[in-house]
């Protein structure tokens, strides 16, 4: 379509296709056996609703670039092998307190830690004990889904954010946890 920009040279003005936005998306995270990750009254994870921000999804991945030279003539070509096949995805989470005084999702999400590095027994997991699963599900705005990354094999790989306490903040304590993600199946239209 040569000529002036316009709104109606714009396929998806005129078919009032929605943009992707980054807010309407779900993360549900399922603790390894043993650990309750709390259910709301709706029956909704509590996890879930803690979450405040994903990162990390670097789900496409390539072999990147090597160089040849010949004199000063560069050429390039698709590498070898990927630089990664793994992702490192941070959660970060508002934590609140229920009714029993309890930072809920600080208590799960250091239960599962704990079943890596217990930092007050000494004692070590093994990954069948302490590997959990994930699922990003990324959705319009009425709720259509339109990407699910499953990740079947996830657990806490940072250490919990610590508390840093200040007379003069106003700040929600934010609770940051990287998880290690051996594979994941990404399912879109």
């Amino acid at each position: 379509m040569a000529g002036l920009p316009h709104f109606k040279n714009s396929k998806a003005a005129m078919n009032n296709w929605e943009p992707v936005f980054l807010n309407q998306f779900e993360v549900n995270l399922i603790p390894p056996t043993g650990i309750d990750p709390g259910t709301g009254q709706s029956g909704g994870s509590l996890l879930l609703e803690q979450v405040k921000k994903i990162t990390g999804l670097e789900l496409d991945k390539n072999p990147g670039v090597v160089e040849q030279y010949y004199k000063f003539a560069k050429r390039r070509y698709a590498g070898a092998r990927p630089e990664t096949t793994t992702m490192d995805v941070t959660i970060d989470f508002e934590i609140n307190l229920n009714d029993a005084n309890s930072m809920y999702t600080f208590k799960t999400l250091r239960q599962w830690s704990d079943l890596i590095y217990n930092p007050m027994t000494g004692s070590m997991g093994l990954k069948k004990d302490y590997a959990g699963s994930g699922i990003v599900t990324i959705f319009n705005k009425n709720g259509n889904i339109f990407r699910k990354i499953r990740m079947p094999n996830i657990f806490p790989m940072s250490p919990i954010t610590p508390m840093e306490l200040d007379y003069q903040s106003q700040e929600i304590y934010i609770m940051s946890v990287t998880f290690a993600v051996d594979y994941w199946e990404d399912v879109f239209n």
